[in-house]
């Protein structure tokens, strides 16, 4: 039944659509390259031959399509296992892990202009090391560059140097279970190292080591962001302008975004296709004059692609956007040469342009959600809008923005779901106020832009575009005011979210093909996403878990029963807001529980409690051994840098596990764990190690 599904309904697609045969075998190659990347194969002897082998084969056998095709495949996929050795800089031998020693003095360039925060002024800057020999030696892989806020650190542009010796502290992750994990995403940025300087500690080097034309495109940036602020005054309408227009968002309100996200429009504020294809409409409009002779369509293809592809690195170039530009570039290639064009066709050829650019864009949630989107509405869009016939123009537009909404929707679902925890109920409304709206306004920006040159006009433009910026907000934050806005903290694993897309494509195949096999497909993967619901529930139903928070400078604990927790901790950690949403809320939707009951943790006195049977104490003074004696409990948490010596205190504590949290200074940290080794107790650092996660029983 299975193998004649595949051939009835897949092969057709696979045939239609080459570059599909090229685009899957590559994802997997890279996703097996990232698994293997760990193992001690030598690739850069074993993969190049396996691809020369594979390629062989294919050219050997091109009279026999089935080996041919297999060979081609292999080949495919031993390319993609390559690009991920290729490009993780951290296996590299000019990695700068292989080379720096603390203390090196270092000369960092600037890979961006400076941008102020609240505190410092951060930039991306790549590194070079000082050598003793006064030779200056080129290594891989960037640094955070935070420096405190002062004249010099805001006049800091791209491609300008510095020279410092502070000592580069490397990416760490908190390790809060479900939390976002930086390191791992900054590595695939291929930044690895961070360092705060103050103004005393560095050195601007003078002139300027940047491309020339990088230095216009960020100079064009700047200026279009001055402009937007200059002509919108308003900031939480400039931010979302700035937003809208090329994708900074520095300047977006947090509580702002929040309400985007949970009404499902946060697409509008994260530059995407849909604003490139604006473009593309405009750039179709304003060129269509040139005529229709050979060399006045090859000026209107020049120019379309050159404004596209500008447009493209002026916002940064994200993966969703540069998707879109390579997809729309076939479409304007095939419009000149006057062929037709296959979008699946498209979309690999996109997703093969930007993986074989930067293989690691896979895991990057924008790329994954863009092209789901896409590809959802190449298959269902039309079925979709085939649903109803309103016969009038007006509200066939509209029903046709509700069927890309709804088709985009499909396919993105478990990738939402699995990666952001929520749903949001009112996305179909959102979007069909959203859209329009936000189109007339990325419209009005581009021609407030374009009459910069004269600031009556300009300004005038600009405040019909902040206007329309402000009813945009007021929709957005009225539709987030609604009951029932968002179905949040919805937890799956990766086999439930394959399962989705297993349940999806089973009733799409009996939807748009008639086969009740697809349906069949459907209910058995469904069966099986219960079971792993099933199970799920039934593990957060009988935990019992201790999780003691890896968040700087603060002391947070959940005793966890079941579904609920006690919170043991700091005020600031029981307050909505970044703390919370960041550090907290990742674990209890990843283990499904919610605190009950809250305890405020003060200075003045240390807590002892017991749990199931579980002795805790929790360690906030100094412990006034003299008077009472040897203290006994199981586990000790040691928070708020407790004062003395810490040699001195753990003679008179017997406990089975000594945490520090994350409240402790590093100092102190050094300190308890040198006492602690050469006690032979065991000793956890939250900040060293990680969230503290453990099972009440096992302890």
């Amino acid at each position: 039944m299975a193998v004649a599904a595949f051939r009835k309904y897949f092969i057709p697609v696979w045939r239609s659509a080459p570059l599909l045969r090229i685009c899957l075998p590559l994802m997997f190659g890279i996703g097996l390259g990232n698994a293997l990347l760990d193992t001690n194969i030598y690739w850069y002897y074993t993969l190049p031959a396996s691809i020369a082998c594979a390629l062989i084969w294919s050219v050997a056998l091109h009279k026999k399509p089935l080996l041919a095709s297999i060979g081609l495949l292999l080949g495919t996929l031993a390319v993609g296992t390559l690009l991920v050795q290729l490009h993780a800089i951290w296996q590299q031998p000019a990695f700068a892990g292989h080379h720096y020693t603390a203390g090196q003095t270092v000369v960092a360039t600037l890979a961006e202009p400076a941008v102020p925060k609240e505190k410092s002024v951060k930039a991306n800057a790549s590194i070079a090391l000082l050598l003793p020999t006064g030779q200056l030696q080129q290594v891989k892989g960037e640094v955070l560059l935070y420096l405190a806020k002062d004249s010099n650190a805001s006049l800091l542009k791209y491609g300008q140097q510095i020279i410092f010796n502070r000592p580069l502290q490397p990416i760490k992750n908190a390790g809060n279970p479900g939390g976002f994990n930086y390191q791992t995403y900054a590595a695939r940025q291929g930044v690895f190292y961070q360092v705060f300087l103050k103004a005393n500690q560095y050195k601007m080097l003078p002139g300027n080591k940047g491309n020339a034309f990088r230095k216009q495109l960020f100079a064009m940036r700047q200026w279009v962001l001055q402009s937007i602020v200059r002509y919108i005054p308003n900031p939480l309408e400039n931010g979302v302008a700035q937003a809208l227009l090329i994708g900074y968002r520095g300047d977006l309100d947090k509580t702002l975004v929040e309400q985007y996200a949970n009404t499902g429009v946060v697409h509008i504020i994260a530059i995407s296709g849909m604003h490139l294809g604006m473009i593309y409409t405009l750039l179709l409009f304003l060129l269509k004059p040139l005529g229709q002779t050979q060399r006045m369509r090859l000026l209107r293809l020049l120019l379309t692609l050159g404004s596209m592809w500008l447009f493209t690195l002026l916002t940064g170039a994200a993966p969703s956007i540069t998707r879109a530009a390579v997809m729309f570039s076939m479409v304007a290639v095939g419009d000149f040469w006057q062929r037709g064009s296959n979008a699946i066709n498209m979309l690999s050829a996109a997703a093969i342009a930007l993986l074989l650019y930067d293989p690691f864009a896979l895991w990057n949630v924008g790329f994954q959600l863009s092209f789901a989107a896409v590809l959802s509405i190449a298959i269902f869009y039309k079925p979709i809008l085939a649903w109803f016939n309103p016969g009038n123009k007006i509200l066939l537009h509209v029903w046709q923005m509700m069927a890309v909404t709804i088709a985009a929707q499909i396919l993105t679902l478990p990738l939402g779901i699995y990666h952001f925890h929520q749903f949001p109920v009112y996305f179909l409304l959102a979007n069909l106020v959203a859209v329009p709206l936000s189109g007339a306004v990325l419209y009005a920006l581009l021609i407030m832009l374009a009459l910069s040159w004269w600031p009556f006009m300009a300004s005038l433009v600009g405040q019909l575009a902040g206007w329309g910026i402000a009813i945009l907000n007021a929709c957005i934050i009225w539709v987030s005011q609604l009951p029932f806005t968002t179905i949040q903290q919805v937890q799956i694993s990766m086999p439930m979210a394959v399962l989705l897309c297993c349940i999806i494509a089973g009733i799409g195949t009996w939807w748009l093909l008639k086969s009740s096999k697809g349906l069949l497909a459907a209910a058995a993967s469904l069966a099986l996403y219960m079971l792993l619901l099933a199970n799920q529930k039934w593990q957060t139903a009988t935990q019992h878990q201790i999780i003691i928070y890896n968040i700087p400078q603060y002391s947070g604990i959940d005793i966890v029963q079941g579904t609920r927790s006690i919170f043991i901790g700091d005020t600031a950690l029981t307050q909505p807001g970044f703390l919370q949403n960041f550090h907290l809320l990742p674990t209890r939707i990843r283990y499904q529980y919610q605190p009950y009951q809250y305890s405020l943790l003060d200075d003045s006195s240390n807590v002892s409690f017991v749990t199931n049977g579980l002795r805790i104490s929790i360690l906030r003074q100094q412990l006034n051994y003299k008077q009472s004696g040897m203290h006994e409990t199981d586990l000790l948490i040691v928070s708020g840098n407790v004062p003395g010596n810490p040699a001195k205190i753990l003679p008179h504590i017997r406990c089975k596990q000594i945490v520090l949290d994350g409240s402790n200074s590093a100092y102190r940290i050094a300190r308890w764990k040198s006492a602690a080794d050469s006690l032979h107790l065991r000793l956890h650092s939250v900040a060293v190690n990680g969230a503290f996660v453990v099972e009440q029983a096992r302890l």
